[in-house]
């Protein structure tokens, strides 16, 4: 992320350098602009998991809540990802002061892979959970100075719209097998898992939030004449996303409970190119 940082904001640096020969007069950032923009964003995710409830009874567990058997899972996770999107705003210019507003949005194809136990074997694997965003537009205003002619430094303070989902994706398989190894088990008082209890915990859990999130920014901006370079890096604060998974089914092999709490709590990183044109 550093790196492709770096390597933004250098080109940009080699641009403002090469266009020295444009004779920035007047207020060359002010007036409406069209643009578009590529880049990257590293999503992290962080995810917690509790368990709650009573095993079902079973002679060697019993039917206690203690947190001794309560399943507490955490972890973080992150990817990067392409992102392209477009982008219109106006500015005001007084000497190196600029001023404006910003809208923007685009596409994102993040999608994170937060845990996964697949892989284990028939009598360990339980599921897999992911979260994925594929689209996003926000406002930002934004507040720079103009460092060179034709060169602007800035601030941003952006409010972000996108739908985050995540899905819990239990392996239906690795369940059935476990709950027939279970069941045929035979152990004394032991309460045997129903058809029914473990079709609900095949089910995939999955849900979204959308809503505003805070994503503040710095850039800088090169302009050649009517056309402008950008360079931006911007973080955003993402919501909180918790689902309820069903583990009736599994309890006795999985954890203390009858169901499992998952949280995402979703953060990113985005780095962009943009191309724009000043009317």
């Amino acid at each position: 992320m550093k790196k492709f940082l770096n390597t933004m904001l250098a080109t940009a640096a080699v641009v403002a350098a090469s266009t020295t020969a444009y004779a920035a007069t007047g207020k060359v950032a002010q007036g409406f602009y069209l643009g578009a923009s590529a880049g990257a964003a590293n999503t992290n995710v962080k995810y917690n998991t509790v368990s709650a409830g009573p095993f079902i009874p079973d002679s060697l567990i019993g039917t206690t809540t203690s947190t001794a058997y309560q399943k507490v899972t955490n972890s973080n996770a992150g990817k990067m990802a392409g992102i392209f999107g477009l982008l219109a705003g106006y500015n005001f210019q007084s000497g190196s002061l600029v001023f404006g507003g910003e809208i923007y949005g685009g596409f994102d194809s993040t999608k994170v892979t937060v845990s996964d136990d697949t892989g284990s074997g028939a009598n360990l694997t339980q599921w897999s959970t992911t979260v994925k965003r594929t689209n996003f537009m926000g406002f930002a205003p934004r507040l720079g100075f103009m460092v060179a002619p034709n060169t602007l430094m800035y601030a941003r303070l952006g409010a972000e719209f996108g739908k985050w989902k995540a899905s819990i994706n239990p392996n239906a398989a690795g369940m059935a097998s476990q709950l027939a190894a279970y069941n045929a088990a035979g152990v004394a008082g032991q309460v045997l898992i129903t058809p029914a209890a473990l079709a609900k915990s095949q089910q995939v859990t999955s849900g979204s939030k959308g809503g505003m999130s805070f994503a503040p920014g710095l850039g800088m901006e090169v302009y050649m004449g009517k056309a402008f370079l950008r360079a931006q890096y911007s973080y955003l604060f993402g919501p909180t996303i918790k689902l309820t998974q069903d583990i009736t089914g599994v309890s006795p092999l999985v954890a203390n409970g009858t169901t499992t709490t998952h949280t995402f709590k979703t953060s990113q990183h985005k780095v962009e190119l943009a191309v724009g044109y000043k009317f």
